[in-house]
Formats: structure tokens, sequence, C-alpha cells
């Protein structure tokens, strides 16, 4: 190796070497252990780096690697410096109470001498706007509702200190975000879907122009499972907490402000000029019908209970049901008084001390859910109290209204979930043909509408039509050996148009050269036509629009196929002309070698000698050989010409000037 190049090598080394740093190196750095470094790389948001092979350093190829300008970053933070006075602070407190110093214990135990940080100043590096903030909500609610629901066990307000389990301050702060983010949903009415699944309750919100979806847990006694750093998880609901209070001040102050302004423009007393300023005048396209679509998704929504009142018997989870409905505006009383018009009950019979009433539906917990995907006010049958339930279609993978805005967002999921199955079930036909009485299962995306525009009765096919009965011919049987045979694909012609079968080309062959092309139809053999067109008529006439949707699209498979296969006539053709030329090129390439090589061994083995340019038999050589040698002892001359492309010997006498 050059020195130079030595010398580059070396000095890459050393950059690297200031550019990253491993785990170890991080923690000795820090003056921490791994427990703290990975809490604090939870709470800032720093992440091991992945390096190629090529930059791998030294020091192993399976170790965690950071950037050192990230962990330089980390030893003046704010954080690391509570963390290490609190660390101080422990080992005060051990002393003090080792030593039994009431006074000092005091002190250190109160709010004043113990350390505690805060995450404001983090979060707003880790979420310099609002919007990457909301991004985030859909992890940070899904944390938090699975907390919420568990049981607290350690007693702390404090979060400094490592718990290892979910302390009781911690748990009633999730508790609290829980309850703010449900009122706030349900009061800015922007629920759009929801469904019960055996892991929990997943719904979806429009905030702000972003799609939020998260989950909640089924409410049963259940147990941390063991083997779980909760340590690690519980860093992450710290911070998520945190996230959750500052995104909830900014959307309950957003929500009143839209609810004064709409009450201001209710009343008369809204200034016009306020919307020009709080609106750009330049707004992308794309934006604009986005949120157009959104705002349509969320009107067919949020007054789909208006003057509706729901009872909630003790069975049922209340305050999913009352999110569903406070989201959709109905209302929901805890008392079953006159007002009450759907009573929601999960048992086969009514609870002691109440009666049926004729003005109140008795519908089980899952009709609320499906009126809200639906967009519409399912009617009651098949959800009453001890009937079978239809089945519940997740609106997270199918748009079960088929509104167009609906389709928009189950596509725009598929997106970035390729493996949902595009599966309609007869459930969600069922509703669409509630929504839309023209609505056909056979054709859901309304394909028909758009082809009748291009393809009318009158010009149904381009396929040739096939030969009438009457019109047969005997044919003989290397013609029928010939029109049943199935030709390779090289043989088959490339046609634009579909054309007729091989059997029904012979016909018309055999009959033009029988000259029975321009003979006269018989009367009977017209008139059988003639039925069998108006047949054909009055079947087309009378065919439901399941059925013509069915012929149209089986129509139009077969153009669909006639062109695939064509096209596939085309690319074999130029893919085999194409392989031709390359192998004729690499077969004359071999020959070539296989021709040189036995020229070679022949030579080699002595069987032929080169003469000039050209190689030459050895037999034929010792064969001329021999031939002159007996013409010179003889006296004659021997002499070679060429003729005709071959060596031909000519034996002359001796001229009287030679002798």
């Amino acid at each position: 190796m050059h020195r130079k190049q030595a010398w580059a090598k070396r000095v890459r080394k050393e950059r690297l070497k200031k550019k990253f740093l491993t785990r170890m190196q991080a923690t000795r750095l820090l003056q921490t252990d791994s427990m703290g470094f990975r809490r604090l790389c939870i709470l800032k948001g720093i992440y091991p780096r992945a390096l190629g092979r090529s930059k791998q350093k030294s020091s192993g190829n399976d170790k965690q690697y950071y950037m050192a300008k990230e962990i330089k970053w980390l030893v003046r933070d704010h954080l690391q410096e509570r963390i290490q006075d609190y660390g101080a602070w422990e080992k005060r407190f051990r002393r003090a109470k080792a030593m039994q110093k009431e006074k000092e214990i005091a002190f250190l135990t109160s709010n004043k001498g113990r350390p505690h940080y805060q995450l404001a100043a983090t979060l707003k590096e880790r979420y310099p706007y609002f919007l990457d903030a909301l991004r985030d909500v859909d992890d940070a609610m899904t944390m938090i509702s699975l907390y919420a629901f568990l049981s607290p066990d350690i007693h702390s307000e404090s979060t400094i200190d490592f718990h290892k389990a979910l302390p009781s301050g911690l748990h009633e702060k999730a508790k609290a975000v829980v309850s703010q983010w449900m009122d706030y949903v349900k009061r800015a009415k922007c629920l759009t879907r929801s469904f019960i699944s055996i892991k929990g309750y997943y719904y979806e919100a429009v905030v702000k122009g972003e799609r939020v979806r998260w989950q909640m847990p089924h409410e049963y006694a259940s147990k941390f499972p063991s083997g779980v750093q909760q340590y690690i998880l519980i860093t992450f609901l710290e911070m998520y907490v945190e996230l959750m209070r500052f995104v909830l001040f900014k959307l309950n102050g957003d929500l009143v402000k839209e609810i004064e302004e709409r009450e201001a423009v209710e009343d008369g007393t809204h200034d016009a000029n306020a919307e020009t300023f709080a609106v750009g005048a330049l707004e992308d396209k794309k934006a604009v019908s986005k949120k157009q679509a959104l705002d349509r998704e969320l009107g067919r929504v949020k007054n789909l209970f208006t003057g509706l009142t729901f009872y909630v018997s003790r069975e049922v989870p209340n305050k999913h049901i009352h999110l569903i409905v406070g989201a959709c505006g109905g209302n929901v009383t805890d008392t079953f008084n006159d007002a009450v018009t759907h009573f929601i009950i999960d048992r086969p019979a009514l609870p002691i001390g109440f009666t049926v009433r004729d003005n109140v539906e008795y519908v089980q917990p899952q009709y609320p859910f499906d009126c809200m995907n639906s967009r519409i006010l399912l009617p009651p049958i098949g959800y009453r109290m001890g009937e079978s339930l239809p089945p519940h279609v997740s609106p997270f993978t199918v748009a079960i209204s088929n509104y167009p805005e609906d389709l928009a967002a189950i596509e725009e999921t598929k997106k970035y979930h390729p493996k949902i199955v595009s599966y309609v079930p007869d459930r969600v036909h069922e509703i669409r043909k509630l929504i839309d009485p023209s609505y056909v299962a056979v054709d859901p995306e309304g394909k028909v509408s758009k082809m009748d525009a291009e393809l009318s009765d009158d010009e149904e096919h381009a396929v040739a039509p096939a030969m009438d009965d009457d019109d047969l011919v005997s044919l003989s049987g290397d013609e029928l050996e010939e029109a049943t045979r199935t030709v390779n694909w090289d043989e088959e012609e490339v046609t634009e148009n579909v054309k007729r079968s091989k059997l029904s080309a012979f016909q018309v062959k055999k009959q033009r050269e029988m000259n029975l092309m321009n003979k006269p139809t018989r009367e009977d053999v017209a008139a059988r036509r003639q039925e069998r067109a108006k047949a054909i008529g009055e079947k087309k006439a009378n065919e439901t629009v399941d059925q013509r949707i069915k012929r149209k699209l089986a129509q139009k498979e077969r153009d669909e196929k006639a062109t695939r296969k064509m096209q596939l006539q085309v690319a074999r053709k130029k893919q085999a002309k194409y392989y031709k030329m390359v192998n004729s090129v690499v077969q004359g390439n071999k020959k070539k070698e296989d021709m040189l090589a036995t020229k070679a061994q022949q030579i080699k083995e002595g069987k032929t000698v080169p003469q000039g340019t050209t190689l030459v038999s050895k037999k034929n050589v010792d064969k001329r050989d021999k031939i002159r040698e007996k013409v010179e002892s003889r006296g004659e001359k021997y002499d070679t010409k060429k003729e005709g492309g071959k060596s031909c010997l000519l034996y002359t006498s001796p001229s009287p000037r030679d002798s």
C-alpha cells in the first residue's frame, strides 16, 4: 500500500472515531449506567445509527453506535444535570437516614429539597411544530390508554427516580389524559370510525386535518406479563403523558375559539375580515380538496344521532358508548325516562325493574358502532335484544358506505399497509344497498355506467358470429384434425381483433369451395333464425340489472382477455426474433471455436500440416510426394495446376531441350 493511501485510511479511521461512539463509550462520557442512558435517549429522541460494513469500527460489528455530537449534546443537557443531582440526593438521603438526622430527612423529602425536572423544553425541541406532535398522538394515546387501564404497583408521585413498575402518580395522570382526550373528541365531534376487536376498541378521529388512530383495551382484570422491562415503557409513558397535556391544552383552546366564532356567526356579530387574515391567500389545491373531503366525511357523522337519547345498561362499557353517541350528536342519560329512544343492553332479557316500551328500541352495543361506520341510522333488525348479531366489519379495511371520501381513505391506508385484503363481505353490500337503492353488488364501483358510453348493445362484440347449425358442412378427417390441433405459441397468428375459431374457419372455407355461400336460405331456416334473434332480444329486454351488469362485465372481460392475448403474442414474437438473432450469433461463434479446436488438434496429432496460408491433410501430402518421386524416377516432369478450385497433377514428357 502506498504511504499516501495508508495516511488517508488512518485519517478516515480517526474521523470515524470522532463521529460515532459505542454505547459503552457514551455511558462513560455521560457518567451514567445503561438504564439511565436508555432513559435519556428515549426522552431526547436519540437512536443508534446503522453503519455500513465499510464504516464499521475496529471495536466490533455487533455493537450499537451513536452520533458523537448527539452524545456530547447530552453532557450539558438539563435532564442529565437533574438526574445527576438526584443521584447525589439519594446519597445524602441514605446518609441522613443512617445518621438519623430528622431535620435533614424532612428537608430532603420536601418539594424544595428533592430534585425534579420538567419535560417542557425537551418536547419543544422534539416537536418544533404542532403538526409534528399531532402525528405522534396515535402511539401516545395507545400507550396511555393501556397504562390507564392497569393498576399501579408503586405508590410514588415522583418520576425522576427509576420505577420498574407503574407508579400511582403517573397512573392518575394517564387516566386524566384519557378522560380529557375522549371529552375533546366528543365535544369536537371529530370521530369518524370505530371498531370492536378481540384486542380492544379501535378509533379514528380527524384532528386538524390529520387522521389519528388509537386503541383502547377491554376492561377486565389482568396482570402485567413478567419478563417485560417496564422501566422502558414507563419512560415512554412519562413522555407521552406530558406530550398529550400540551396537545390537549392547544386543542381545547382552539375548540373554544371555534365555538365562540360559530356563535358569533349565528348572532351576526362575526368580523368578516378576521377570516381573511386567518386563512392564507395561497393554498395548495390538493390540500384544499383533501380538507373538503374530510369535512364531508365529518359532516355525515357528527349529526347522525341528533335528537336521539340513549340509556346504557350497567353491563355495557359506559365510556365507549358515551364517546360514540356524543361524537355523533346524540345524548346519553343515566335515568330511564320518557325521552329515551334507544336502550343499549347486552343480555337476553331486561334487568329487574324495567318494562318493555313500544317507543324504545332495545339494541345491543354493536348497533351505534355499525351506524357510525355506515354513516346512516341502520334499522334495528338484527341488533335487537336477544337476536343474533350481523357480522361486525372493520371500517379500516373496506369502505362500508361506498362514499368517495371513504374509498379515498381506504386507498390511502393501503399505501402504508399493502397487505390489506380488499374483500367486501355480504354485510357491506347490504348496508350499501340501504344507503343507495340503485347500488349493485356485482358492480360496486359503477364500471357499467362508464361502459355504456363506449359499448352499445348494437356493437356488443368484436367476435365473429359462430356458424349456424343449418349451415354446417362435413369436413374430412385431416381437416378436423387440423381444426382441433392446439398450436404452439410461436405458431399463433398475431391479430388485432378476435377471429373465428379454426373449426368455423374451415366450415366457411368449405362452403366457399362448394359455392354454398350464395345459396338461398330455406324458409324454415330463416324463420328459425328470426325466432332465435327475437328470443335473444326479449331476453335482453327482460333481464334484471344484475344480469345486465354481469353480461356487460363478461363482455369487457372477454375484450380485455383478447387484448392481453394479442399483447402477449406480440411480445413473444419480438422475444423469439431477438432470441433467434442472438442464438445464431452464439451458435456461429461456437461452430467457429469448434472448427479451430479441431484444426489445432489435427495439427498436434500430425494429421494436417500448414502449407502457406492453408492447412493440408498429411495423407494428401504423402500421396503427392510419392507421386512426385514416381514421376521423377521415370524421368518425367511433375507439375501442379489449379482447376475448379482443386489441385490436379499433370504428367508431361521431357522435351528435347530438357534432354
